[in-house]
């Protein structure tokens, strides 16, 4: 894993210092900086060296062209024999040079057969074009821009930040990261700033970028799957994704996913070490089931305990490193377990991806105890939907609301922040054509015409929204911050091949999510774990809101220079009635400052300490 910058110039009315740029991302790529230089492009890149140590450095050159390339092809060594016989010649182990090969064998198709993460660019020197792509998932970030001189790309976007003449922020965009905790659909924050697409390609060509989508993740497969199936297929993908040239290790929480990846890669390395995270409050910490799981499995387990005040001390630098906000409290515990891995390895493993490919939120089962009401005639539906708001806030409101509310008009990813008619109180500059339902009408219509059920629905809005936005952004931006790789099994195209043949019972049951997955692991994983329910990632804000870590919330949100955005008084009365247990606001506080402190580091430059 690596991260790289590059300019592909329109004219030569503008020259970018791109060695001064690149030294934004150089956590990502610590072990050697490399550049290349020509009248059309510049590249720079900052290396983390993985596979083939002593060869693989960026730029790489190769026949008429260069590449810069972020992430890792699993299937690399398979490449380069079918290369090889095509009559190619390799000077190196690295999957860099596998990659290249294949563009200069298959051209802009090579990415059909690439199986791995990454984002990366090539210039063809023959041709006078740049072509790029991002993975099937958008493990490996890429942000671009454009002006009239210039077409830049980074791994994080704070390197090509200053290459914006006019920073201006997306009303648009604030509205939905309120209601997201991020902002949606490849954009950010910044007017001007955009991320590749997952599953896209792009080409420049005579000063001109163009888009098109070479894969769309599909979960209509008939084909019968059963539970050896899936074990084959991520075993396999586990071994794979353990190949490296340094150490490499597992992160360890106490939920099955990450669990099944400890297993098999203590099958694989038995002298393996796991990390945990805690925050040593009762309901708030699954070390003591991770140390259980890790003697079970014969590992050693390495734990990190974080403070409140080591909680809030990293907040300033946990906002720098993940450019954009994510609302998600959760990536300070990923961001101190990354920077305790980094003491002993260069490489972990995790089991991001497995809840949205297998059925694993405890909101997808709420389709067995609604579809009743679901299948009613639509008239009575319509009378039970009245009903239900007009009823006061007690138990069964929201299960009526639910069952008799189309999903396009609620669902909106595994997290909710604030409702459309909560944002027009919070936000000040609310448009009701710019509310979530409008902004997933693509999504919606596409599951539509593949007929997908009402859970492989959730997972497909998931999928295309939460997966990259949330659990991807802030995985890749909290392990680089420590600068080792994260590395996700159960996101590979094989696996997800497998997946897409699922059926709504292998998914989900009344009791329990992921059916076939923990079916097809019962005898690998320790007997606690198999049908341990899904608790998510458990992090103590709502209950240190009202104690130190409210304070610097209240402070924040007050200095922030964001009144053109924020109802402040509005957000102040979110955490009083927060503080004296009203209401339970901590989402909805944290989404809120989190947006205030990204704009006192990025648009105010401020020098954030707490």
């Amino acid at each position: 894993m690596c991260g790289h910058v590059s300019i592909y110039y329109k004219n030569k009315n503008k020259k970018i210092d791109i060695k001064n740029i690149s030294e934004k991302i150089n956590h990502r790529g610590p072990n050697h900086t490399g550049f290349f230089n020509c009248d059309k492009v510049d590249f720079a890149f900052k290396r983390l060296s993985i596979i083939d140590i002593e060869n693989g450095s960026q730029p790489f050159e190769k026949g008429n062209s260069v590449i810069v390339f972020n992430g890792e092809i699993y299937n690399h060594k398979e490449l380069k024999k079918e290369l090889i016989e095509k009559g190619y010649e390799f000077k190196t182990k690295c999957d860099t040079e596998s990659l290249l090969t294949t563009y200069l064998e298959y051209g802009e198709n090579c990415v059909d057969k690439l199986r791995g993460m990454y984002a990366f660019i090539i210039y063809d020197k023959e041709k006078d074009i740049l072509f790029g792509a991002r993975d099937h998932f958008g493990i490996k970030p890429l942000y671009y821009m454009e002006d009239e001189n210039i077409i830049a790309f980074s791994s994080e976007y704070k390197a090509i930040l200053e290459l914006v003449d006019d920073i201006t922020i997306s009303e648009k965009n604030v509205q939905s990261y309120l209601s997201f905790q991020y902002v949606p659909n490849s954009q950010t924050l910044i007017e001007n700033i955009k991320l590749v697409p997952p599953g896209h390609r792009f080409v420049i060509k005579n000063n001109k970028i163009e888009f098109k989508k070479y894969n769309d993740i599909n979960l209509s497969g008939t084909k019968e799957i059963k539970a050896k199936d899936i074990q084959n297929v991520i075993v396999d993908s586990i071994s794979r994704h353990m190949e490296a040239n340094v150490s490499v290790g597992t992160f360890l929480s106490g939920g099955i996913d990450s669990t099944i990846v400890a297993a098999i890669a203590s099958g694989i390395n038995p002298n393996i070490k796991s990390f945990s995270v805690g925050f040593g409050i009762e309901g708030y910490n699954e070390v003591d089931v991770a140390k259980k799981t890790a003697c079970k499995l014969g590992i050693e387990n390495i734990e990190v305990k974080v403070s409140q005040d080591e909680y809030i001390k990293a907040l300033p630098k946990i906002v720098y490193y993940l450019d954009d906000p994510v609302a998600d409290p959760s990536e300070v515990g990923i961001y101190f377990l990354s920077k305790e891995a980094s003491k002993y390895v260069t490489v972990v493993l995790s089991g991001e991806g497995a809840d949205e490919l297998f059925g694993g939120y405890n909101i997808y089962k709420e389709y067995n105890s609604i579809k009743r009401i679901i299948n009613m005639p639509l008239c009575m539906r319509r009378v039970l939907n009245n009903i239900s708001k007009s009823m006061p806030d007690m138990r069964g409101k929201s299960y009526l609301y639910r069952a008799t509310t189309p999903l396009e008009e609620r669902y909106i990813g595994n997290a909710k922040i604030f409702e459309n008619d909560e944002v027009k109180s919070i936000f000040n500059l609310y448009k009701e054509e710019w509310n979530y339902k409008n902004r997933l009408e693509k999504l919606y219509q596409n599951a539509k015409d593949r007929n997908y059920d009402y859970v492989t629905t959730m997972q497909h809005i998931d999928i295309n929204t939460w997966l990259e936005g949330d659990i991807l952004q802030k995985a890749d931006k909290m392990s680089m911050a420590a600068s080792i790789e994260l590395r996700v099994p159960f996101l590979d195209k094989e696996v997800l091949n497998m997946a897409g043949n699922l059926s709504l019972n292998q998914k989900i049951s009344n009791s329990n999510t992921k059916v076939l997955l923990r079916e097809a692991f019962k005898d690998i994983v320790p007997e606690h774990i198999v049908e341990k329910k899904k608790l998510g990632f458990p992090t103590p804000i709502r209950v240190w809101l009202k104690e130190d870590l409210g304070k610097v919330v209240r402070k924040t949100i007050k200095e922030a220079k964001v009144d053109k955005y924020i109802n402040k008084d509005y957000a102040i009365d979110l955490l009083d009635d927060h503080i004296e247990d009203k209401k339970d606001n901590s989402r909805k506080i944290w989404t809120v400052f989190m947006f205030c402190l990204w704009h006192q580091i990025f648009v105010e430059r401020k020098n954030i300490i707490f």
